[in-house]
């Protein structure tokens, strides 16, 4: 998850190889930001404060880690193409911010599937969280995640070489230890937790009972499965760099580290996605209901 890779121009002057691939990640940024920013419009003017229910308070949490991570983006560009100008500490504050609202992004999803869980199966259980316990709940998963990313803190550094802002391990131990934490924390365990709580609930409801809320779950599982596809590349990266530390594999270790910086791009753009669906579930919602509708009338005429 140490985005600070994506910033490894070894040069002052502009790479002009960069600038298609920076300019896509630009375009991502924008149309990323103004959509997020309309998913939280459009959940705050159709639902009364009152009334959130906890599934679209975690689509808020969402767009704005989304929104958070980035507003680093331009900052990455500028450094791809620059080389990192900008101090020690703007490297350690804006790294641990992007890579802090990314881990609300891996426990928000997370929790996005443990709640249609309980909320299915559970829900006298899950009623009693309501208020101060959704709360503390969401204060808990920013604590948290501000928790997992405090290594961009002990470890961001600027290597005025390379003009990079980038994580520098004291040894071989402590950067295998790292990534597997990354891969373990970022990965592994909330991976886990999503399958078991989709295989239990496909396993002791029936089709009616789950999609009781057809347009919800639809739309989270497509969260949670768009997630992982743009997140996976990252920790097959992370496991190819202690693969290659374990095994004294130079080359295998320079792969990794080059191809690290293009699939954390890519779990960035992983930002800019979800409004889109959302914007696609809504507008299914609204066509079944204009269906529905015409439905009626039409068997109120015969």
């Amino acid at each position: 998850m140490s985005l600070l890779n994506i910033s490894n121009s070894s040069v002052a002057s502009i790479n002009s190889a960069r600038m298609v691939p920076s300019a896509v990640m630009g375009l991502c940024c924008v149309v990323g930001l103004f959509g997020n920013i309309a998913v939280i419009l459009m959940i705050l003017r159709n639902f009364k404060k009152d009334n959130l229910n906890f599934t679209l308070k975690l689509m808020l949490n969402l767009a704005f880690s989304d929104i958070l991570s980035l507003l680093t983006l331009p900052v990455w560009i500028y450094t791809w193409l620059y080389g990192w100008t900008l101090g020690l500490g703007l490297c350690k504050f804006v790294s641990y911010t992007v890579i802090g609202s990314l881990y609300v992004s891996v426990l928000t999803v997370t929790l996005m599937s443990v709640q249609r869980y309980l909320t299915v199966l559970y829900h006298q259980y899950w009623a009693r969280l309501r208020g101060t316990g959704e709360r503390v709940l969401l204060v808990t998963l920013w604590g948290l995640a501000g928790v997992l990313a405090s290594p961009a803190i002990v470890l961001g550094n600027v290597d005025s070489s390379e003009k990079r802002c980038r994580w520098c391990f004291r040894s071989e131990a402590e950067e295998v230890a790292t990534l597997f934490m990354e891969t373990l924390l970022g990965f592994v365990v909330p991976f886990s937790i999503l399958v078991t709580s989709y295989f239990c609930l496909h396993k002791k409801v029936n089709q009616t009972a789950f999609f009781r809320s057809q347009r919800m779950t639809k739309l989270v599982t497509s969260i949670v499965v768009t997630f992982f596809i743009f997140w996976i590349p990252v920790h097959i990266t992370n496991i190819l760099g202690i693969s290659a530390i374990l095994l004294k594999y130079k080359n295998l270790k320079t792969f990794a580290e080059d191809g690290g910086g293009y699939t954390q791009a890519l779990a960035l753009i992983n930002s800019c996605v979800n409004p889109f669906l959302y914007a696609f579930a809504t507008r299914n919602r609204k066509s079944t209901e204009r269906s529905g509708t015409s439905q009626t009338i039409s068997s109120s005429n015969l």
